[in-house]
């Protein structure tokens, strides 16, 4: 699979988690094979530092973009589109 494969393939909303060190969103595709989870640390006076995203490929993360992306290029996934109005 190419970045650009990766682009086309939609990624619903799946969790979101407010701790006191760090607010977690979280996204995965409908078979949910595929994920990605944004952090965002929060600092003690309350102010948020720079966001970070970690990759998922099915059980397996990868905190490195480059790492996920050389992984990505032995996955064919059989996605189905999220069908909308159900």
């Amino acid at each position: 699979m190419t970045e650009e494969e990766l682009k086309k393939i939609p990624f619903h909303f799946v969790a979101s988690l407010s701790l006191e060190t760090e607010h977690t969103l979280s996204y995965a595709s409908e078979d949910n094979r595929l994920g990605f989870c944004d952090h965002t640390p929060k600092r003690k006076n309350g102010t948020f530092g720079r966001t970070y995203r970690h990759y998922r490929i099915d059980k397996k993360v990868f905190k490195k973009r480059e790492k996920f992306l050389e992984a990505l290029k032995d996955f064919s996934p059989k996605v189905v589109p999220i069908r909308k109005g159900l």
